[in-house]
């Protein structure tokens, strides 16, 4: 499986609500899990960049209003 750039990008958001939405330990679990997938289709993935992503994404969506649904 080929992942590019914007699919990372797109985990990184999609985790990033995830962090809003589930309780700390699932959301915890669910990152560790995908942190390692991403290492195993991509071997020059940085777990940093994909972490600074989630981190901005979840700082911008603090941020809205409250918005009701999921992230699809």
């Amino acid at each position: 499986m080929q992942l590019t750039r914007q699919h990372f990008i797109l985990l990184a958001d999609e985790l990033a609500e995830d962090k809003l939405n589930y309780n700390p330990l699932a959301y915890h679990e669910k990152l560790k899990r995908m942190l390692n997938f991403c290492k195993e289709v991509n071997p020059r993935f940085k777990n940093k960049t994909f972490l600074t992503r989630i981190s901005k994404t979840y700082e911008k969506l603090k941020k809205e209003p409250f918005r009701l649904g999921g992230t699809i």
